[in-house]
């Protein structure tokens, strides 16, 4: 569908009735015929570096806010306000109306996926069109859709992501928000209805640097703008420290141990059985039956409810007593085989390897563990996850994930750190190690697979092979 006369009518200039533009981006290695290219500052570079790129692939209009520009062969508009204009520009391009839709943004080192997961099907068992953005993708209704593979896409790619959506209705979008994304400026100008910071433990630093600056990033979504005041888990020792030194004071407080917190809720657990969870929040006061394994799944669960709790009520929420709640794929998924039961996860980081282990400690005799370190990436973390692996294990496998251009031994010293550990083996096919774990598997042990989750490709030598943890488990079963 030709939307040049969008584009003209918006940003108030002509162009020749022959041009079509059919597509708008701001990266030139997504233009394609018709694609009006916007030239904008990104992380590192500007747009206007790569202006002749983009008509090279087939850009028949350019608008930026530079205005020192060569002649070029295709109509060119400076827009001083560019910024400012794009949010309002990519809802009428899509001919979608902004005040039908609603963003909530979530981040935080662990719990991001899960507390997004839930909350979108929550407002999909009350049939509201609904939209989750994240780690495993995104679901636009119930329908997966492919993206580029950051956890928090740019703003063109959600638009993008937008096109499948019926323009009338409430749309309520569920956005996990990275580290990256919010240093990055990723979605600069969007505003959220309401956003929520869940924990922060070190991560990510082989990009931030220091835990200072990775701290500042996950901070800095009490700043974005949004219609509500952020809620913000203060059980997390390192937010509450932070929040202090640097006065932030707007916020709601949500804790699992403080009873006069903003949001408060309390969790009595049962690890094979129904859960209880009484919530007391301020447009929701509730009780509910859950079982959900772990632990910490049910507080994403309390996350989820207090991040739509100025959208549903306590009556709608009691559809979760029905029991049918799904986990995210990849995220404590359970498969039952006859020889015992196997865990996959995606836990790469020491704090949420250790909320698993210790969960599953809970429940079983001894743990049989296969996990791995990511290559090219935050180093510092491998020797905290080797200790809390080989200390809460019976047998663990150190096994490759995603050691990119990194070499396995090399990987696996870094996380022995010169410790002698008596119940480890390094087996570097991660294939070889499942299958090694799955030999081990009895009904008094379960193996734990941990690390990369829902991810269908591994990542070696700058090469990315086809692969699935889940897929490698049922393939080399017994039967």
């Amino acid at each position: 569908m030709n939307k040049s006369s969008i584009v003209t009518s918006f940003f108030n200039f002509q162009i020749s009735e022959d041009i079509e533009i059919v597509h708008v981006t701001d990266n030139s290695r997504d233009v394609r015929r018709g694609s009006l290219f916007i030239a904008r500052q990104g992380f590192s570079s500007h747009g206007e570096d790569f202006i002749d790129h983009a008509i090279s692939n087939g850009a028949v209009c350019v608008i930026s806010n530079k205005k020192e520009l060569l002649q070029i062969d295709v109509p060119f508009k400076f827009e001083k306000d560019l910024e400012e204009k794009i949010i309002p520009f990519l809802f009428k391009f899509y001919e979608l109306c902004s005040s039908d839709f609603l963003f909530f943004g979530i981040t935080g080192t662990n719990g991001k996926t899960s507390t997004a997961f839930f909350a979108h099907q929550i407002m999909r068992k009350l049939n509201k069109q609904s939209c989750y953005i994240g780690t495993l993708g995104a679901l636009v209704e119930d329908q997966k859709i492919l993206t580029k593979g950051n956890t928090t896409p740019g703003i063109f790619e959600l638009f993008d992501i937008f096109q499948s959506l019926n323009s009338n209705k409430k749309t309520y979008v569920f956005l996990e928000v990275s580290s990256h994304a919010l240093d990055q400026n990723r979605l600069l100008n969007l505003e959220f209805f309401q956003t929520m910071l869940l924990n922060i433990q070190s991560d990510h630093l082989d990009y931030h640097l220091s835990l200072d600056n990775y701290i500042k990033a996950k901070l800095s979504i009490l700043n974005v703008p949004s219609r509500n005041l952020p809620i913000v888990n203060i059980d997390s020792e390192l937010i509450n420290i932070n929040l202090d030194q640097n006065n932030f004071h707007e916020f709601h407080p949500l804790s699992f141990k403080d009873s006069l917190s903003s949001f408060s809720c309390k969790i009595d657990y049962i690890s094979k059985g129904t859960s209880f969870m009484s919530i007391d929040y301020p447009n929701i006061e509730t009780s509910l039956n859950i079982s959900l394994f772990p632990k910490f799944n049910l507080e994403n669960l309390a996350h989820a409810i207090a991040l739509i709790s100025n959208i549903v009520t306590a009556e709608e929420i009691a559809i979760l007593n029905d029991g049918m709640l799904l986990l995210p794929p990849g995220r404590c998924e359970l498969i039952e085989l006859d020889q015992g039961d196997v865990f996959i996860d995606f836990a790469h980081d020491p704090k949420s390897m250790q909320n698993i282990l210790s969960s599953l400690k809970e429940s079983y005799k001894e743990i049989i563990l296969v996990f791995g370190c990511g290559g090219d990436r935050d180093k510092q973390k491998r020797p905290e996850m080797m200790k809390i692996a080989t200390g809460f294990s019976k047998i663990v496998l150190f096994t490759s994930d995603n050691s990119r251009n990194e070499d396995f031994l090399s990987i696996a010293k870094d996380a022995i750190n010169g410790y002698e550990y008596n119940n480890l083996e390094l087996i570097e096919s991660r294939e070889d190690a499942i299958k090694t774990g799955l030999k081990k598997l009895n009904n008094h042990n379960v193996l734990a697979i941990l690390g990369k989750g829902h991810e269908t490709f591994i990542e070696i030598a700058g090469k990315k092979i086809l692969f699935n943890d889940r897929d490698c488990v049922l393939r080399n079963a017994r039967v």
